[in-house]
């Protein structure tokens, strides 16, 4: 993963949008964020790991992360990461969340989108799941990418069990655990295995024999079934004919029931009828027009109520008015004179200034007179702390002269550690060697022991196993031989006079076979079958565990011939790496003088760091006596300016009195003066608010008065029309009366009243009158059907029972087919499955016995363990370049017998320590190493163009020499095609990087990113 863009805002300290642009600094192939503790260095990488992966260092969920997150005066957060992938792929993330306008500790979950560039366009993604997209989970993105501030040692701190189990993960190596796999194999295997010998066990009664006897069982039933069916068709027919004759009879009875009931309905459908059509006549004519009588009548008692009540009111809005406009004449005089008093008010407030003014101009100049003072006394230090700074570079410079070749020493301590490093590989590689004859040998002897030839082992097996297999057969078809005999037995002993042969079905059985007790030969087989298959499971178990030792053997010896060539190779490298020795003064097998001269670089050295750092104390103090002395010129120019702006504003308010004299007033108190001030401001006030406020209320209740007389008046004019209206319809109703047939407008108020359903009762009298007449017209039709017939219910009686007899005995005679039917399929089925479930047993068994053979070979996790610790003393190897080089060849990494990391020290006689005993600064160099080779191994991996490593914390622990070391090995890794990102508060590295950026934090706008 290379960055390529990323925008943050409101983000920790990041108040304001930064973007930082990381094509210039990846160009670079190293660059730098620099800046003071706490200005937001850190914040970036968590910006990246969160976009990327929604998790930070220092949050988790349960810490209310998105409100500690984000910055305390923004209200929204949001981050943009630009990048490319392994495949260089470029896509886009963005996270944003918003803080709760009505709760400020409330920050909704944060929004989070992926894109991808495809064709110049940004296409947003269904997931957002970025860890199939740059190919590491979170925890191992900060061990080989980016190592955010307090976890750069954790991998040299890891357990046993948490480093195989993250190795598994980097370099896939669960490829390796076939544990599992096999053990499910065999676990599903040996279910099925059961499962199939308990299925087994369920057809031990089928048989040929039994499947023939059940057919001959079925034909005979399906003869019966088909002569009961005929017989009870023809029964069916008969009765059918018989019922239908008995269900016309009753249908007439039915209908002609019926048909009275209707009859008798007959005279009240007709009153019903007339009571309907006075209803309508009541309806159309009167209904409408009383209604609106109602109504009218109803309105004009509202209106009258409505027209007392507004009259009332429009006497009160008259009297408040009255009162209004007496109050205003009051007060008018007093608003009249309100001018002056203004001009009055405005003269005691430029007094008031002129006051505070004086007094302030008295403090300025007591300031000004301190601050020449204080100007003085610093250009004074400022002259002897520059004597001070000259003196310490001279004794610099003289030091730095005298200081030994640094780069020499470090290529002779290399090749020093190279030559003990071949010497001790010689070592190493011969110890291995002599182990690997002695299980040579060891295993040879095993296969002697054995009788192993293996000229003549593969033939001798086979032919034996043929052997074997070749009996077993035999002894398979006696066994069969002999059950079918033991089967004829029990079949001649249970015959009986009269009772059918099951072989032949002969009833007479002249001469009966007596049969012979087989069981002594049963058991002589089965015990000669057992022997059989335990010699062939022997043969077949020894042939494995041959076949196993040969593997081994084979694999011994290829490993014996790599360490011979291996051995070879150190001796040309020992040959070739003493040639390279060219260092005048110094010896070869000797180091006495080379650690004589280290001894003395060392101390020089150590004298060049005390004298720099007397110089950085000199050049600190001298920068904060300058800023110092700038800030006090600057405050003393700006107190000598505000003095003289105080001394023209009084001028100025002495020339804008109008009314008032500044003489008066100069030698009064402020708070008498303030009082005066306020006393006529707050009355000049009082005199406007309260004159509006009786002008505001005189208008609004003219306004109303006007608005109340013209309501009075439209309500009385509409009591005037109603009126007249209800005069009309009075006229109207008469005149209807005495065209109907109601006498008065009681009657027609009784009729209406009732509220018939009319619609309900016309489609009643309708569905009536259809009823009666189709009634009328069936019972006709069935008395014309029925003239000729006679139903005789004895005889329906005795054909019904003789029906229901034969259907039963058919019923029995289905039921019988229908079981031996079902009992052949089942056989037949059975038997079927019985032959597959023996085949497959006979797979089962052999597919058995060699997954248990590969579940004792991977049993157990130390095949992945043993792969692991292969990947971990590769990774040690590729530390210990960078590694030795940082330490001058003092400090070595190893993995010991229990693959934990230990340090070796050439300076106390090659022994080893722990990790936990290495200083801050060692420490450091140990896990920069380590963490470089990790992350080479995994990103190489990806086959990527270019790698990205960003580091955050170290180098404040180090020295001048080791942070030159560190330095120029980051340097080396551009050459690489490897980009290095360094995080640091150390200035001295600022200026050696070739660009960088610094952060700022500034208490107005938080957080600036500035390029260098």
């Amino acid at each position: 993963m290379i960055p390529l863009k990323l925008t943050v805002e409101g983000i920790y300290s990041y108040q304001e949008r930064q973007t930082i642009d990381f094509t210039a600094l990846t160009d670079a192939g190293l660059f730098g964020i620099f800046g003071a503790v706490g200005s937001g260095k850190s914040s970036i990488l968590e910006a990246i790991t969160y976009a990327l992966y929604g998790e930070t260092e220092r949050l988790n969920a349960r810490d209310k992360r998105a409100y500690n997150m984000m910055n305390l005066k923004s209200n929204r957060s949001y981050i943009e990461l630009d990048f490319i992938n392994f495949e260089n792929r470029i896509f886009k993330v963005t996270r944003e969340f918003k803080r709760n306008s009505k709760n400020f500790e409330d920050v909704k979950s944060p929004t989070v989108v992926l894109y991808e560039n495809i064709n110049e366009q940004w296409v947003p993604l269904e997931s957002s799941n970025t860890q199939s997209i740059i190919g590491l989970s979170y925890e191992n993105f900060k061990r080989t990418i980016i190592i955010p501030q307090g976890q750069f040692k954790e991998f040299i701190e890891l357990g046993a069990k948490e480093r195989t189990d993250m190795m598994k993960e980097i370099f896939q190596l669960h490829r390796f655990d076939l544990q599992d796999k096999v053990a499910a194999l065999y676990k599903k295997n040996q279910s099925e295995l059961d499962q199939l010998n308990g299925q087994l066990m369920g057809f031990e009664e089928i048989s040929s024999e039994r499947i023939i006897a059940t057919r001959d069982k079925l034909n005979e039933e399906r003869e019966s079934f088909s002569k009961a069916q005929h017989t009870n068709k023809l029964l069916q027919e008969k009765f059918q004919t018989l019922k239908n004759v008995k269900e016309d009879f009753l249908e007439l009875s039915k209908m002609k029931s019926l048909f009275q009931q209707l009859t008798d309905q007959q005279a009240e459908k007709e009153t019903l009828r007339q009571r309907m059509i006075r209803f309508e006549e009541a309806h159309s004519s009167f209904f409408h027009i009383l209604q609106t009588q109602e109504k009218l009548k109803k309105e004009n008692t509202q209106e009258q109520s409505k027209l007392q009540l507004e009259q009332t009111k429009s006497v009160e809005l008259q009297q408040a008015t009255q009162q209004i406009s007496q109050q205003l004449q009051l007060i008018k005089p007093q608003y009249e004179r309100l001018a002056e008093r203004r001009i009055s008010e405005l003269d005691l407030e430029l007094i008031l200034q002129l006051i505070n003014f004086s007094t302030e101009i008295k403090g300025l100049k007591e300031s000004v007179q301190k601050g020449r003072d204080f100007v003085q006394k610093s250009k004074e230090q400022q002259v002897q702390c520059k004597t001070s700074i000259q003196q310490t570079e001279t004794i610099l410079h003289g030091l730095k002269q005298s200081k030994p070749s640094a780069n020499e020493l470090m290529e002779l301590g290399q090749w020093y550690t190279k030559q003990q490093a071949i010497q001790q590989q010689e070592t190493e590689l011969n110890h291995q060697l002599q182990e690997l004859t002695a299980s040579i040998t060891d295993l040879q002897g095993d296969l002697q022991r054995q009788n192993f030839d293996p000229a003549e082992f593969e033939s001798a097996y086979t032919a034996e196993l043929l052997e074997l297999e070749t009996r077993l057969n035999a002894l398979n078809d006696e066994k069969a031989h002999l059950l079918l005999q033991q089967k004829l037995t029990q079949f001649a002993e249970n015959l009986r006079a009269g009772s059918p042969c099951p072989l032949c079905g002969a009833l007479e059985h002249p001469a009966i076979a007596e049969g012979m007790d087989i069981t002594q030969e049963l058991t002589e087989n089965q015990r000669a079958t057992v022997e059989i298959n335990a010699r062939i499971k022997s043969k077949v178990d020894q042939k494995f565990e041959i076949e196993k030792l040969l593997l081994r053997l084979q694999s011994l010896q290829v490993q014996q011939n790599d360490l011979t060539n291996k051995i070879q190779a150190n001796k040309s490298q020992k040959s070739a790496h003493l040639l390279q020795f060219t260092w005048a003064g110094y010896s070869s097998t000797d180091e006495s003088m080379y650690i004589q001269k280290k001894q003395e670089l060392a101390n020089i050295e150590a004298q060049i760091i005390a004298t720099e750092q007397i110089a950085t104390t000199h050049q600190t103090t001298l920068a904060d006596i300058e800023s110092k002395l700038e800030r006090a010129n600057v405050k003393l120019s700006g107190l000598e300016i505000e003095e003289a702006q105080k001394q023209t504003q009084i001028n100025q308010n002495i020339g804008h009195l109008k009314h008032l004299n500044w003489a008066d007033y100069q030698s009064r108190e402020k708070p008498t003066v303030e009082n005066e001030y306020h006393t006529l401001k707050a009355e000049n006030l009082r005199i406007e608010q309260d004159y509006n406020t009786l002008t505001d209320r005189l208008n609004k209740l003219n306004s109303q008065s006007a608005a109340q007389n013209s309501l009075v008046q439209s309500i009385q004019e509409r009591i005037i029309k109603i009126k007249s209206e209800i005069l009309h319809i009075d006229t109207t109703i008469e005149q209807l009366l005495q065209a109907s047939v109601f006498n008065t407008i009681d009657q027609v108020k009784e009729t209406l009243a009732e509220n018939l359903p009319v619609q309900n009762i016309r489609a009643e009298l309708e569905q009536f009158q259809i009823e009666f007449e189709t009634l009328k017209a069936q019972i006709m039709q069935l008395e014309k059907k029925l003239a000729d017939k006679v139903y005789d219910e004895a005889v329906f009686i005795q054909e019904e029972a003789a029906l229901e007899e034969s259907s039963h005995h058919l019923k029995i005679l289905t039921e019988n087919v229908g079981k031996c039917e079902q009992e052949l399929n089942q056989l037949e089925s059975a038997y079927e499955k019985k032959e597959t479930l023996l085949q497959q047993q006979a797979q089962l068994n052999l597919r058995n016995d060699n997954l248990k053979q590969l579940f004792n070979l991977f049993k157990g996790a130390g095949f992945v363990q043993y792969v692991s610790s292969i990947y971990l003393r590769q990774l040690c190897d590729h530390a210990n370049i960078r590694f030795h080089r940082m330490t001058r060849n003092q400090l070595s990494l190893q993995i010991n017998e229990n693959n934990e990391f230990e340090i070796i020290d050439y300076l106390n006689e090659g022994k080893s320590r722990s990790v936990k005993t290495l200083s801050g600064g060692q420490a450091f160099q140990v896990s920069l190493s380590l963490a470089l080779a990790l992350a080479e191994s995994v990103q190489s991996n990806t086959k990527a163009a270019k790698n990205f490593f960003f580091i955050d914390e170290g180098f404040g622990t180090q020295d001048i020499a080791s942070v030159n070391i560190v330095f120029e090995t980051l340097l080396d890794l551009h050459k690489e095609n490897r980009i290095v990102g360094i995080i640091s508060h150390v200035e001295e590295l600022k200026e050696r990087i070739p660009i960088s950026l610094s952060i700022e934090k500034d208490e107005e706008h938080g957080s600036q990113i500035f390029i260098n």
